[in-house]
């Protein structure tokens, strides 16, 4: 990913800001885990199961967005099919190791086995979310390059804005905010919402990852 998105449209930036939010916050929740396991603590345990519930719902939700708005439309361009077949493949894939992850974070608790096999698993997802957040940028600058177009950006958002749930409103700006530079901040959906809830998201961050936070 470039240093900067500035020049991309907001759809493509947001894409690559979401990216960034997933795979920092992996490693990120693999270290509380792993801290869990040494000190098993039942609050903390509640507060890591909520945030990887979080997470888990807003990558299925952009895996969702691309699979039944973003691949269509590109089709309908003439959009390479092996490019889209590609990223497709790498999605069902995911979405098993996704399933059992956020199964064992919905078995947190005391016992220590369950927070060390969380961490195992949770990099296990960080290593194929970042391997698949590169083909699908490559992808996007590449093959699909040429079906690609503004309208279907902003097409993308709007279908986004529309189908995610609620609560993310608080949480998915200030997420993507939290990993944007200066100038990045076009990217970064309802701006105004964003900086409101940042202070909220980094105290929900402290509670669940504490110090990874």
């Amino acid at each position: 990913m470039s240093t900067s998105l500035s020049s991309l449209p907001s759809g493509h930036q947001t894409m690559l800001l979401a990216h960034r939010a997933m795979v920092t916050d992996l490693p990120r929740i693999a270290e509380a885990a792993n801290r869990l396991a040494a000190n098993p603590d039942a609050t903390r345990a509640a507060a890591l199961s909520g945030y990887v519930d979080r997470v888990h719902t807003l990558i299925n939700h952009h895996h969702e967005g691309e699979n039944e708005y973003l691949w269509p439309r590109l089709r309908t361009h003439g959009a390479d099919e092996a490019a889209i077949a590609l990223l497709a493949a790498e999605h069902e894939e995911l979405d098993k190791f996704l399933a059992e992850w956020h199964r064992m974070a919905t078995e947190l608790g005391t016992d220590g086995s369950v927070a060390a096999e969380l961490a195992r698993i949770t990099m296990d997802v960080h290593e194929r979310i970042v391997g698949h957040a590169a083909d699908e940028e490559a992808e996007l600058v590449g093959r699909l390059a040429p079906a690609l177009n503004p309208k279907i950006w902003k097409g993308f958002e709007t279908h986004m804005r529309k189908t995610a749930p609620l609560w993310t409103l608080r949480f998915m700006p200030a997420w993507l905010l939290s990993v944007a530079g200066p100038d990045e901040l076009g990217g970064v959906p309802a701006l105004p919402m964003a900086r409101l809830f940042r202070g909220w998201l980094e105290r929900t961050q402290r509670a669940a990852l504490g110090s990874a936070a």
